[in-house]
């Protein structure tokens, strides 16, 4: 800054006062972009508007819970602004220290996928938006595409319980899209590789072989109903590790269309050799023949069969050995089948009061429904003698 500007702001503090010092001061750090600088203009622009001492060390604040509020929020503000303006100037560390308090999840995820990724910034951009937390799903998607399913998976098992569900829903539909679609391009590459007997020209000959009648892209599904050689003999076209650990992972999905890719590589899966078919842990010890089950049924298919597979998981584990894990797998099924009611009256007859929640199944007064789900409620808590229960599902249904 030259001399200029020194005696300009001597001339103005003594003529016009703080306001216009606080002006030239801004429009210096602004148009030089000396951003650490104009965060601490903002600040003290807050304080003057607030009739506060301009520096907080000069003496105690004693606000009322108004004045806290409103500095509270031009604070906030002023973090926002500069986070915004270094993540604009590329510089999305500094950018994102001051980013950190103001909480705003929508504006961190625009912020962060303006930054163009490359091998200098990829590992502190990794570290931000998933260690961080700045944008955990964007930032999984960057870790699957620069270093692959085995860091992928792994990051999801240490970090995604950190994330509230909605988060770990995200992250787990982006890696069971990466793994369905690293699957099905193998498939398709080793069916292009098969000689056919009735061969054709170029890609007339890989449309034939690849795709259905409508000339659309064929799905996993498809590839293997018109190809059922292709696991024989034990071949396998992904780690079978990666995808058993995808199966746990994506029961979090929930959008129909994440459902039939899941499902889709369970019946990959099924069809694979018996020494690539890793047992799970319970209720899906048959990793791909149990989530089948569990997949086809939030599609539709074979509902009844499914709860009845279920069901009788119920009966063939013991709960006081293992935990309540296929009593809460059961409800948690219902519950997403629509099944409430039949929900309650497993939790009432078989889980509470009996054992801890694993968190596997929703809490019950959240799963009550419907006047005869209440009802069931309250004659649980009545002939327990929890007050509190029983209040609770009085006055949910009133």
């Amino acid at each position: 800054m030259s001399s200029t500007s020194f005696e300009e702001l001597q001339r103005l503090a003594d003529t016009s006062g703080v306001e216009q010092s606080l002006d030239f001061l801004e429009h210096q750090f602004r148009r030089d972009k000396e951003y650490f600088k104009l965060f601490e203009v903002l600040k003290i622009r807050c304080r003057h508007l607030l009739g506060l001492p301009l520096i907080y060390s000069r003496q105690p604040d004693d606000l009322d819970e108004t004045q806290q509020r409103k500095l509270e929020d031009g604070l906030l503000g002023a973090c926002r602004e500069i986070g915004t303006l270094f993540f604009k100037a590329g510089q999305f560390q500094e950018g994102w220290m001051y980013l950190q308090p103001v909480g705003d999840k929508s504006l961190n995820e625009k912020l962060v996928r303006s930054i163009m990724p490359d091998e200098e910034n990829i590992d502190a951009l990794i570290d931000m938006t998933v260690s961080q937390g700045a944008a955990p799903a964007y930032g999984y998607r960057l870790l699957l595409q620069h270093y692959g399913t085995c860091n992928g998976i792994t990051t999801f098992d240490t970090q995604a319980m950190r994330f509230d569900r909605h988060t770990q829903k995200k992250m787990a539909r982006v890696l069971l899209n990466h793994i369905y679609d690293e699957l099905t391009e193998n498939v398709r590459y080793a069916i292009r590789q098969t000689p056919d007997e009735n061969p054709t020209t170029g890609d007339q000959a890989s449309a034939s072989k690849e795709s259905p009648s409508d000339s659309r892209p064929a799905s996993l599904m498809e590839l293997m109903d018109r190809h059922q050689e292709l696991t024989n003999g034990g071949a396998h076209h992904i780690d079978t590790t990666h995808l058993a650990s995808v199966m746990r992972i994506a029961r979090l999905v929930d959008d129909p269309e994440d459902l039939r890719k899941a499902y889709e590589l369970a019946i990959y899966g099924s069809r694979l050799h018996a020494d690539f078919q890793y047992p799970g842990s319970p209720p899906f010890e048959e990793t791909y023949v149990d989530h089948g089950y569990y997949f086809g049924s939030l599609l539709g298919r074979d509902v009844d069969a499914a709860i009845s597979h279920f069901e009788n998981k119920t009966r063939t584990l013991d709960a006081d050995e293992l935990g309540p894990v296929a009593e809460e797998t059961l409800v948690d099924l219902l519950v997403r089948l629509g099944r409430n009611d039949d929900a309650i009256t497993v939790m009432t007859e078989r889980l509470l009061g009996k054992y801890e929640s694993l968190g596997i199944a929703p809490p019950p007064l959240e799963i009550a429904n419907s006047p005869e789900s209440l009802k069931r409620l309250r004659q649980f808590y009545e002939a327990n003698g929890d007050l509190l229960g029983f209040a609770v599902s009085v006055l949910i249904g009133v």
